[in-house]
């Protein structure tokens, strides 16, 4: 068997990273945050972001207010992201003692096969997690994004949300999508950045041009969403007094990606229907507020489910975001819902429903860390110079078969920014 040398090892490591980071598109998607801390592959990473507090303005005809009631108490609510996720690929040692220059590595059909695979999937990785993190859902959920209206409705329904900066912004679509949008679709294709020398070899088209404004991807690696079994009519099985909290209640996130979530008790059918993460609903009655413009908005509130529920007797407690809030500077609906009211989901029980998105680059972070480095076999990481990221490799044998292995992992899980879910929406048409 050849001999392997630091230095191959070495070219090997900065080929696969090259080409890795020139086809990870999802990195112009979304924020980026790496851990100073170095991760083993069992302890997993958990940090608490602080959200800052907002009061509500007051106007008076006096000369000075009457604040013998107190002032505005000053609430920090808090969000918690978690790292807990290691992603790899691997390749086999014969290829991988071939590579004995930079020609070779360049030549590569291994180390460029294992970088895609590895690029692909943390792409569709991150687009699933995106395309099902916001409560808002426009058009039936299922079907293509057909004409240049189906996009600036979800420009005008961030807007509504108070997502600012039009530059964050990204819109991912399919390329059935790009075949239905027809004349309607205006691209301008921006120059794309020279590769390096390892990566030039290989790329996957990113950000090809705009729609309504906005930089659009199409892409066939957003997901399927197969919705729960739960009536698509379904009721609150309590009212006012259940429901309507103050913002106190549901400032500190009690897990990742809790942050001004809330319990709903829901009956959604006659035995043990399901709900799944991140289905759409919305309650007869209660309409989305604009807590900047102090008013009532012309479509009802829709909150989205987070986590899995199964009904006990067509019974559940179901967590959802946002909390129904009546008041203060946080208010998210009109009214507080009335008892029993009628709760209708998006799509029919077991429905496939097929999410586009546009979002803030800042709604979604993804967490990464470097990774611990083994004890055993021979092992150094690379770190990325277009993310904050870092690639492990780690080369092993086994004395009793004399099996030699050769893989490439990545730390990393993408969290929900507190608030973030309002800076994205998902888009179709119908």
């Amino acid at each position: 068997m050849a001999t392997v040398t630091v230095d191959q090892a070495k070219l090997v490591l900065n080929t696969f990273a090259a080409i890795f980071q020139n086809n990870l598109i999802s990195k112009d998607l979304v924020t980026w945050n790496k851990h100073s801390a170095e991760m083993n592959d069992r302890n997993g990473l958990t940090v608490v972001e602080q959200v800052t507090p907002d009061y509500t303005t007051t106007f008076t005809d006096a000369t000075v207010a009457d604040l013998s009631g107190g002032v505005q108490d000053t609430n920090f609510g808090s969000e918690q992201y978690r790292l807990r996720n290691v992603v790899g690929t691997s390749m086999g040692w014969g290829d991988f003692v071939k590579i004995r220059d930079i020609g070779d590595a360049r030549e590569s059909e291994a180390i460029k096969a294992a970088a895609l695979r590895l690029a692909h999937d943390i792409d569709a990785y991150i687009m699933r997690f995106a395309a099902l993190a916001s409560n808002n859902l426009l058009g039936d959920g299922a079907s293509a994004v057909a004409t240049w209206d189906d996009i600036a409705a979800g420009y005008t329904r961030l807007k509504e949300e108070g997502c600012e900066d039009d530059s964050m912004l990204r819109a991912v679509l399919t390329y059935g999508d790009k075949q239905a949008l027809g004349k309607d679709i205006i691209e301008s294709v921006a120059a794309k950045d020279n590769l390096s020398s390892l990566g030039g070899a290989v790329y996957r088209e990113g950000w090809q041009g705009k729609i309504a404004g906005i930089p659009t991807n199409f892409t066939q690696q957003l997901p399927s969403f197969t919705v729960g079994t739960r009536l698509q009519t379904s009721a609150l099985t309590a009212g006012t007094a259940e429901s309507a909290g103050t913002y106190d209640d549901y400032a500190i996130s009690p897990a990742p990606g809790q942050f001004m979530t809330q319990l709903l008790s829901l009956d959604i059918g006659a035995g043990t229907e399901t709900i799944l993460d991140g289905e759409v609903f919305t309650i007869a009655g209660v309409f989305a507020y604009d807590n900047r413009a102090k008013k009532t908005l012309g479509h009802l509130q829709q909150f989205r489910v987070v986590g899995n529920v199964t009904a006990v007797g067509g019974l559940v407690q179901a967590r959802v975001f946002p909390a129904i809030l009546t008041s203060g500077p946080f208010r998210t609906v009109s009214a507080a819902p009335a008892n029993t009211a009628a709760v209708n989901f998006v799509g029919a029980p077991g429905a496939v429903l097929q999410p586009r998105f546009i979002a803030n680059k800042n709604s979604i972070i993804v967490h990464t860390a470097d990774l611990i480095t083994p004890a055993t076999g021979i092992s150094m990481r690379k770190a990325l110079t277009k993310l904050p990221m870092s690639v492990r490799m780690w080369q092993d044998s086994k004395f009793d078969t004399g099996e030699h292995r050769v893989r490439f992992d990545v730390a990393i899980e993408p969290n929900v920014a507190a608030n973030g879910r309002r800076r994205l929406v998902r888009i179709n048409g119908g």
